[in-house]
């Protein structure tokens, strides 16, 4: 496993609602989710979801955008979440 993998599959294992968050942000897309939508998607509350996304951001996993006045968030390193998910699953550790 790569470096940024292996950072990126503990820092997941950490905190596995973080998973679910890049299990979301992977199947919305490129474009990301709105804040709101994406607490909503992981059922988190929103202040809760914040503190997740504001962590993500500075870890490099998350990058903010503001579109049509919402806040949203894009997966950064799509690709190396993609390979730490698959790792979580196919070891069985999420």
């Amino acid at each position: 496993m790569e470096t940024q993998e292996s950072a990126l599959t503990l820092a997941l294992l950490a905190v596995p609602v973080r998973a679910v968050i890049c299990r979301v942000l992977l199947e919305a897309g490129e474009d990301g989710l709105p804040a709101v939508d994406l607490a909503r998607l992981t059922g988190l509350t929103l202040p809760r979801a914040a503190h997740h996304f504001q962590e993500m951001v500075q870890a490099g996993v998350l990058a903010m955008a503001i579109r049509e006045r919402h806040v949203c968030y894009v997966l950064k390193a799509r690709r190396a979440v993609r390979e730490a998910l698959g790792y979580l699953d196919s070891s069985g550790l999420d």
